[in-house]
C-alpha cells in the first residue's frame, strides 16, 4: 500500500522531541498516531525511515477566534464558500530509526530535512520496527490505534530486563494498575515458569483462589487472536501447577478469618524469629535503647543455643520475663552483658516484642504444624515449578504489613544470595508501594526494599512497586526501576515526580497521562524498544481490584 502524505516538516528540525508538521487537512492525523519521515543520517549512506508520534495538534481559524467575542455567533458564510485562514499544525516527537547493523533504535543526530514529507505508518512497518522474540518476551497488550481488527500490533516486554531490572507501575485509583500487574505476573508464572511473590495489602490478588479453588475469567469473548490462543493455555497451566503443589498459593497471618476466606486452603505464616539478623530486628522493634538491644541480643543467642529448631517465639518472651534469672546465669555472658541484664531493660524489650507478635501474628510457635521455609515457598534452584505466592495482608495495621513485608523480603534476599543453597530467581511485587517505601517517612520495610533495589539484581531478585501516588514513593527506590508503566495520572505532583526520577519520559509523554482511558498505559524502559502507548490485554484469572457494584449490593426496599 502506498504511503499517504500527511504534511511536511516546518520550522526548526534540530530538536527530536519538538518537531512541527504543517498538516494537509484536519483529517491528516490524530494525537497519539505514529508517522514516519525519510532521513539520511550520514552523507553517502542510504535513507532510513524515522518513526515519530503526534503528541499534540493545533487547529485555529482567523474567522473564529476569541477576539471576536459574541459577534462570532452572527457570522454567516455564503453557500458554497470555503473557510480560509485555517492554522493547522502538529507537534511530533521522534521515536528513532532502526540501526541496520545492530537493530537498535537510535535517535537521529543530524537534523531532519525541513520540508520533508511526513507519511502514514502501516501495520507491517510497526511490526518490523518493534520486532521481538516471543519465547523470551511477555505480551502486555496491543499498540493503541493498532489494537483491533486485522492490523493488531502486539507489544512485548523482554522478561529478563523486566524482572531483574525492576519495574514501577504508577496510576491513579481505577486506572487499571493492579489489573495490569495481574496480567504480567500470571504470564510470568504460567508461560515462563517464574516465581512471583505478591505482598497484597488489600487481599485483591487472593480473589484468584478464593474459596480454595482457582478462579478464572471467562475469556471466550476476547477479540485478540494471540489472547485467544494464550489465555486457555495460561489457565490450564496455572490449574496444573496448583494441583502439583506449586502454582497459586496463599500465605496469611494466623487468623481464622483467612481460613474462612480460603476454605482452609491458605497456609499460615510461621516465620522463624531466630533466623533474622539484628539489623532486621532493630527495624521491626524501633526505638530500642542500647541496653535493651543488648538484652535482646543475649536472649536470642541463648535461645538459639539451648533450644532445638524450630524454636517457639513464646520461649524467647519467657526468657525476657520470668526466665530472666536463667539468662543471667549463662556462663558465656561478658561482664558488660551481665550488667545490662536488668529487669527494666528486659521488660521494655519484652513489651515491644509482644506488641510486634500481636500485630503481625506471623511467627512460629509450637501450636503450628511447621515453620515457614522460604526455600520451599519460593523453590530451590533446579525446581521447575512456577509459583504465584500471594501474601494476603488484608485487615492488618500498616505497621504489621510493613513487618511481614520486611521479614519476608529479607529472607528471600538472604536465601537468594546463599552460596550453598540458593533459591530460584524471584520477582517481588509490592502493591500500595507508598505504604512500604514512603518518601520522607519512617517505614519498617523501607531499608530492606532499598537493599533489594540496590543488590537484588545480582542474586536474581527483582521487584515491582505499584502505587497510586508516585510522589509519595521513596525516590531512591523508584530511580532503580528500569521499566515504568504509567497509566492515568492527573495529580500535578505525581506527574512532576515521574519526570524528576526518570529520564524515560518526555514532557509530552507525561502530558498524555491525564487523558488515558482505563486499561491504557504508557510503557517505557529497558524491557521495551521505545516508549509505547499500550491497551493492556485480558487477564486469565479473576481479579479483586474492581469497584463493587454498589447498586446491586444495596438492592431495593421491599417493605
Amino acid at each position: 500500500m502506498k504511503n499517504q502524505v500527511l504534511g511536511k516538516l516546518v520550522g526548526n528540525t534540530g530538536d527530536p522531541s519538538n518537531l512541527s508538521m504543517a498538516m494537509n487537512s484536519s483529517f491528516a492525523g490524530r494525537r497519539g498516531e505514529f508517522v514516519r519521515i525519510r532521513h539520511q543520517e550520514l552523507e553517502g549512506e542510504g535513507f532510513s525511515d524515522v518513526l515519530g508520534r503526534i503528541v499534540s495538534i493545533h487547529r485555529s481559524n482567523v474567522l473564529f477566534n476569541s477576539g471576536m467575542g459574541s459577534g462570532v455567533t452572527d457570522l454567516e458564510l455564503m453557500p458554497g464558500a470555503q473557510i480560509t485562514g485555517e492554522n493547522l499544525y502538529a507537534k511530533l516527537e521522534l521515536v528513532g530509526y532502526k540501526d541496520p547493523e545492530t537493530s537498535r533504535i537510535r535517535i537521529p543526530r543530524r537534523p531532519l530535512d525541513p520540508g520533508a514529507n511526513v507519511e502514514t505508518v502501516d501495520y507491517q512497518f510497526l511490526s518490523d520496527f518493534y520486532e521481538f522474540r516471543e519465547e523470551t518476551s511477555l505480551h502486555l497488550g496491543n499498540l493503541i490505534g493498532y489494537d483491533r481488527g486485522e492490523n493488531i500490533v502486539p507489544v512485548y516486554m523482554d522478561v529478563t530486563n523486566l524482572v531483574t531490572e525492576h519495574m514501577a507501575v504508577l496510576a491513579m485509583t481505577g486506572a487499571g494498575k493492579s489489573y495490569t500487574v495481574g496480567r504480567i505476573i500470571e504470564r510470568l508464572v504460567a508461560l515462563h515458569n517464574a516465581t512471583v511473590v505478591v505482598m497484597d495489602p488489600h487481599g485483591e490478588y487472593g480473589r484468584a483462589i478464593a474459596g480454595g479453588k482457582v478462579q478464572f475469567n471467562d475469556v471466550s469473548d476476547t477479540s485478540d487472536p494471540r489472547d485467544q490462543r494464550a489465555l486457555p493455555q495460561i489457565q490450564d497451566l496455572l490449574k496444573r501447577l496448583t494441583e502439583a503443589g506449586a502454582g497459586i498459593r496463599v500465605f496469611t497471618p494466623q487468623d481464622a478469618t483467612f481460613r474462612h476466606k480460603y476454605a482452609g486452603e491458605n497456609t499460615e505464616l510461621a516465620l522463624q524469629f531466630d533466623k533474622f539478623e539484628m539489623d532486621d530486628l532493630s527495624e521491626i522493634l524501633p526505638g530500642l535503647t542500647e541496653p535493651q538491644q543488648r538484652v535482646l541480643d543475649v536472649a536470642i543467642r541463648y535461645w538459639r543455643q539451648v533450644e532445638k529448631e524450630p524454636r517457639d517465639i513464646n520461649r524467647l518472651r519467657d526468657l525476657l520475663g520470668d526466665g530472666l534469672e536463667e539468662l543471667q546465669g549463662w556462663e558465656q555472658l561478658t561482664e558488660a552483658e551481665a550488667r545490662a541484664l536488668n529487669g527494666r531493660s528486659a521488660a521494655v524489650a519484652s513489651m515491644k516484642l509482644r506488641r510486634v507478635l500481636l500485630e503481625a501474628r506471623a511467627f512460629y510457635n509450637t501450636s503450628l504444624p511447621e515453620p515457614t521455609d522460604i526455600r520451599r515457598v519460593v523453590g530451590r534452584r533446579g525446581d521447575r515449578k512456577g509459583r504465584m505466592i500471594i501474601v494476603d495482608l488484608q485487615g492488618l495495621s500498616d505497621t504489621a504489613k510493613q513487618i511481614i513485608t520486611a521479614l519476608v523480603s529479607s529472607e528471600i534476599l538472604r536465601a537468594a544470595s546463599s552460596k550453598t543453597d540458593p533459591i530460584r530467581p524471584c520477582f517481588i511485587v509490592y502493591e500500595e508501594g507508598h505504604t512500604f517505601a514512603p518518601a520522607k517517612e519512617q517505614a519498617i520495610s523501607l531499608r530492606i526494599i532499598k537493599k533489594v533495589a540496590g543488590e537484588g539484581r545480582k542474586f536474581g531478585v527483582g521487584f515491582a512497586i505499584v502505587s497510586q501516588r508516585p510522589s509519595k514513593l521513596d525516590p531512591d527506590v523508584t530511580s532503580q526501576c528500569n521499566t515504568i508503566i504509567a497509566m492515568r495520572l492527573k495529580n500535578p505532583d505525581d506527574q512532576r515526580f515521574i519526570l524528576r526520577v526518570s529520564d524515560m519520559f518526555s514532557k509530552a509523554d507525561v502530558d498524555e497521562l491525564p487523558s488515558l482511558s482505563t486499561g491504557e498505559a504508557l510503557v517505557s524502559g529497558r524491557s521495551i524498544p521505545a516508549p509505547l502507548l499500550v491497551k493492556v490485554g485480558t487477564k486469565a484469572l479473576v481479579h479483586g481490584g474492581e469497584s463493587p457494584q454498589v447498586l446491586d449490593m444495596w438492592g431495593s426496599f421491599d417493605g
